[in-house]
């Protein structure tokens, strides 16, 4: 499958007013999508899995061939996605006092409402592989081979190292999405844990108040992603009619954001 894309940069100040007129263009409300990303690079060319290792079992077997087939070629970084919401998060606050907690207060109506509890063994993953985009294309737009598969739930690490895959780190993505015709609009920004939060060599089981969390791009900028995906790449005529359209939306846009085509190296996967 291949993945064609247009970027944008959204300065903050003009956030609230591009949702506004997104909504109007695709006659939809933003959908937000909050995402824990984990990181994962290529140690060693993994290779071809005969056996159901950790917790792999949970896959079915179509998806099973389909990921060990794009983490079968060459070495790459890849990433899980997990979908989580700000309730996952735990609320910022002040801890009550010694004195409070010996006064041993039963009133629960006056007491601070009830955190809901990150499940970490129950949450669900995708892997998300992105091969470096094609180079020499004469289309505007960038190209790209991708696939994705379902994973299994909780501990996703076992899997990922019997691939032949090491975890690096995670961050979170927050942002809103649009449907316009075959384009997925997907503006968003990227957030950091707390500095304080000591680096990690596994994937976190519980998440700070998202309050604590930072903006990746210190002015707190967004951006702006117009994506199509293509089954058939090797299609000439699909992959044209697909970047047609993205620069019709382009177009639409352009009084309000410059959507362009990405530099290819920026978003290079291979390890070194």
């Amino acid at each position: 499958m291949h993945e064609l894309l247009l970027f944008a940069s959204v300065p903050v100040h003009q956030h609230h007013e591009l949702l506004q007129q997104l909504a109007g263009l695709t006659a939809m409300q933003p959908r937000h999508a909050l995402e824990r990303r984990l990181i994962f690079k290529a140690y060693r060319k993994p290779g071809l899995i005969t056996t159901r290792t950790g917790g792999s079992q949970d896959l079915q077997s179509g998806d099973l061939q389909r990921v060990n087939k794009l983490l079968n070629g060459g070495m790459f970084y890849t990433q899980v996605v997990g979908p989580v919401s700000e309730a996952d998060f735990k609320v910022s606050g002040v801890a009550p006092d010694a004195d409070t907690q010996m006064a041993g207060m039963e009133d629960d109506s006056k007491s601070a409402p009830t955190q809901h509890a990150y499940d970490y063994e129950q949450q669900p993953w995708k892997l998300e592989f992105r091969d470096i985009p094609e180079a020499g294309t004469r289309s505007a737009v960038t190209s790209r081979v991708m696939a994705s598969a379902s994973m299994p739930r909780g501990d996703i690490v076992p899997s990922m190292n019997a691939w032949g895959y090491s975890f690096v780190t995670e961050y979170v993505v927050e942002g809103d999405i649009f449907l316009h015709n075959d384009i997925t609009i997907f503006l968003h920004r990227v957030l950091h844990y707390p500095a304080s939060d000591q680096e990690s060599r596994e994937p976190r089981q519980s998440l700070p108040a998202f309050s604590e969390m930072t903006t990746l791009e210190k002015s707190g900028s967004y951006v702006l992603q117009a994506s199509i995906n293509v089954q058939d790449g090797s299609n000439q005529e699909t992959m044209k009619t697909a970047s047609q359209h993205l620069f019709g939306l382009r177009e639409q846009l352009k009084s309000a954001v410059k959507l362009e085509q990405a530099d290819r190296l920026s978003l290079d996967t291979r390890a070194k």
